[in-house]
């Protein structure tokens, strides 16, 4: 399946942000790099929300792929976490997560709740991007 027209837009350790303007599909790919402190946190979000400011959300979807990311919930890391997270999702036409465990698809769901875009949660990747109705090979992604 090709890649369509998925680019990279931007990159840090923690992160790859590519964007697909055909399918209007923006995805985040996130590294099993735990952050080192609330502050990297804070700047790998602002990195994310700079990329992406030019895009239409409410006309793009929104797949985020965090298999890989670390499991951490202190509670510093959730209240964060869970600002930086609502407004990375806010104003997406549709959203979804893909999680590696159950674990993490109920700490998503519990952070996510209230949030203006409902995010759907998902352990396998062929049914999130069932759920977008597009079309990605998430195996050519490198990795951050």
């Amino acid at each position: 399946m090709p890649l369509h027209g998925l680019r990279e837009i931007a990159r840090d350790p923690y992160t790859a942000v590519h964007h697909d303007p055909t399918q209007q599909l923006v995805f985040i790919w996130r590294s099993s790099l735990p952050y080192p402190s609330i502050e990297e946190l804070e700047q790998s979000f602002r990195r994310i929300e700079q990329a992406i400011g030019i895009i239409s959300r409410p006309r793009s979807l929104l797949l985020v792929d965090a298999r890989d990311a670390p499991m951490r919930n202190d509670d510093g890391f959730e209240v964060t976490f869970g600002q930086a997270h609502a407004r990375l999702f806010q104003g997406f036409k549709r959203a979804a997560v893909i999680l590696r465990s159950a674990i993490g698809v109920l700490q998503v769901g519990r952070l996510s709740r209230g949030y203006v875009t409902p995010v759907r949660t998902f352990t396998r990747p062929e049914d999130a991007l069932l759920h977008l109705g597009v079309r990605v090979d998430l195996t050519q992604i490198k990795s951050p």
